[in-house]
């Protein structure tokens, strides 16, 4: 499976996964289930998260990679249950409070990515993310990550995952969002 990271500064986005750890090559990064292509965003747009085509020749999903890897993706929605159904997938386990992103996690049975809907509880980062970009995935839920002193990050607290993590502050306030998950 391929995420396409589409950013008005892809050198920045790019930037700052390479700071995280993460080994870009052209711009593609492999993460566990599937591969993050960081590109840049075509008429000046703003930053977003998308899932499309499969891997890029050459760079393919590593089940089982040293670095880092993705836990989850979360899935912004203004209905968490109405989503899971139209996806046939089951709701997997009790909501989770994801106060870093003013959301409440619901963790989906998937066979391919794991994946977390994530609804607004507050006038917070998922409903400015939903006000901009509407329904989609917003959120990079990474295992692996060793974040630094210096670097710009929520407390560690809970996430949609049902595991403690800290957000890296977003350029944006509609994100994208890189949470890193403690072990």
């Amino acid at each position: 499976m391929r995420l396409w990271w589409r950013a008005a500064d892809p050198d920045a986005v790019v930037a700052l996964l390479e700071s995280l750890g993460l080994s870009l090559s052209d711009g593609n990064a492999p993460l566990g289930p599937a591969v993050l292509s960081v590109v840049a965003v075509e008429g000046g747009g703003v930053d977003r998260l998308e899932v499309g085509d499969p891997a890029p020749d050459g760079v393919r999903p590593n089940r089982e990679p040293s670095g880092p890897r993705l836990a989850a993706l979360g899935w912004a929605t203004v209905d968490a249950e109405r989503l899971a159904a139209q996806l046939g997938k089951p709701l997997t386990d009790e909501p989770q409070a994801d106060p870093a992103l003013g959301a409440t996690g619901y963790r989906v049975a998937s066979a391919n990515l794991p994946l977390v809907l994530l609804e607004p509880v507050t006038e917070g980062r998922m409903a400015a993310a939903l006000a901009r970009l509407g329904e989609g995935p917003v959120a990079l839920y990474l295992d692996g990550i060793t974040l630094r002193p210096a670097d710009d990050a929520t407390p560690l607290a809970s996430t949609g995952t049902g595991r403690q993590g800290r957000l890296l502050r977003p350029a944006q306030p509609s994100g994208p969002f890189v949470i890193a998950l403690e072990w």
